[in-house]
């Protein structure tokens, strides 16, 4: 089994482990759990494929290079990550956000990610990766996978605030506890 937790942003438009945190309340019908797969397959900025990770968290940022709100939610996971050392890190960039009225590009995309979160790895995202994550109209949204890349919370600023960093941060102790029971089996 992937140790594999995957904090997905979306930009601007008793026994046994413990369980997974759930899916913030108030949120849509989740997606299906196979984005993740198709992640993974994806190529990023630099065309390398992003490939599989044993790490046991991975925060993914989707987000456009106009947004403003996804600057306040970058320094939140910049801190997570930091405290989370072993949890990956990838951005997702659906062109039609980036693009919207004009505003963005990949020399953008580029500038934005150097001046606001440069340790964030870029995968620019097509139609079908959209679709996979349930077609989010607005950013910030942050996805959480699972190591098998089940998906296990969803927020969505359409129904409620985005996290802070002690939220975000108790889901992936929680995953990494869960991960680690599972390793001591």
């Amino acid at each position: 089994m992937r140790a594999l937790a995957l904090a997905f942003v979306t930009a601007c438009v008793g026994a046994g482990p413990p369980a997974p945190p759930p899916t913030p309340a108030g949120n849509p019908a989740r997606p299906p759990d196979g984005a993740l797969v198709l992640i993974e397959a994806s190529p990023d900025l630099d065309h390398r494929v992003v490939g599989r990770s044993d790490a046991p968290a991975t925060i993914a940022i989707v987000f456009a290079s106009w947004c403003v709100h996804c600057r306040g939610e970058f320094e939140v996971i910049a801190r997570v990550r930091a405290a989370h050392t072993t949890s990956r890190v990838l951005g997702i960039n659906y062109r039609g956000h980036e693009e919207y009225a004009g505003r963005g590009s990949d020399p953008a995309v580029r500038a934005y990610v150097a001046a606001h979160a440069p340790w964030l790895r870029v995968v620019p995202a097509g139609e079908a990766l959209f679709q996979a994550l349930g077609r989010p109209p607005k950013v910030p949204t942050i996805y959480i996978y699972d190591r098998a890349g089940a998906l296990v919370a969803r927020f969505d600023r359409r129904d409620r605030p985005l996290p802070g960093e002690d939220e975000l941060a108790a889901v992936l102790r929680g995953l990494d506890a869960q991960d680690a029971a599972a390793r001591r089996r």
